[in-house]
């Protein structure tokens, strides 16, 4: 059995990712443009959590996860591409590399004998707060980093040296997701420069080079991670967008094409 990982940058605008220099993160595959399934955390990871993954409507394999297609030519047929992850219920059946068991993939995993690791760092991931254990509970081990109030959390280094002491001494194969805090508002990472100045809600400019700063500190964060783990399929993407004075707009949490467009890499061990 192969292990499952499951990356999400929080926040991060496809196109910041896009215009970034993350060599490791950009040397891993193909990473597309894809639509994401929700406007704020809970939503989207509430979506990433039953198998249904940003989607980029082009008929590809793990990419293209929602989409039906109807075609005269082909005799009145449906056609769906296959998901890689995919709950047995309540949708009707689709292709999929894993079909789960359960609430949601992580105990559909449970099920299967997975040790299931999850850790995040905004404050939906808080386990002490009530909406904070709809997304942690299904996970037999859990861990927030705290932080002060419902700011966002500078915790990528702590993260990853717990996870991979959890993974150390896993006796099974692994279900492992993250949700880093860097790149969503008001993107900070360890030392980063900038630290101690005002919000930059307000300075487009100044947004973007935040968060640009944050993916390229994470890119080398998550090739210290995943240098040693081994044998998995892997999806890293972004939960939702952030508008930067587009339309006069700051932040998410509703619709708009900068929160909607997000960075997506499904890499499936053994297939091109």
């Amino acid at each position: 059995m192969k292990n499952q990982i499951l990356i999400v940058f929080d926040s991060l605008r496809w196109d910041i990712f896009k215009q970034s220099d993350a060599p490791f993160l950009k040397s891993l595959g193909r990473w597309k443009k894809a639509y994401t399934q929700g406007t704020y955390t809970l939503p989207a990871h509430m979506s990433f959590f039953i198998g249904k993954l940003p989607t980029t409507f082009d008929e590809e394999d793990y990419y293209d996860t929602v989409a039906t297609r109807y075609s005269k030519k082909e005799k009145r047929t449906y056609r769906n591409t296959k998901q890689l992850w995919r709950l047995a219920n309540p949708e009707a059946p689709r292709p999929s590399k894993y079909t789960l068991e359960g609430e949601n993939i992580i105990s559909g995993f449970r099920e299967k004998g997975y040790f299931t690791i999850g850790t995040g760092g905004v404050n939906w991931f808080n386990p002490d707060l009530p909406a904070g254990r709809i997304l942690t509970a299904p996970f037999e081990t859990f861990r927030f980093f705290g932080g002060p109030q419902y700011a966002s959390h500078v915790s990528a280094e702590y993260q990853i040296a717990w996870v991979l002491d959890c993974v150390r001494n896993a006796k099974s194969p692994y279900f492992l997701f993250i949700n880093f805090g860097e790149t969503h508002h008001r993107f900070l990472y360890k030392n980063c420069s900038w630290s101690g100045e005002k919000n930059p809600y307000g300075d487009s400019r100044e947004c973007r080079r935040r968060q640009r700063g944050c993916i390229e500190y994470l890119s080398i964060q998550v090739e210290t991670l995943l240098e040693q783990l081994s044998d998995y399929d892997l999806v890293i993407c972004s939960d939702h967008g952030e508008a930067m004075g587009e339309d006069g707009l700051w932040g998410h949490g509703f619709y708009h094409k900068t929160i909607l467009e997000v960075p997506l890499l499904v890499k499936v061990s053994g297939e091109v």
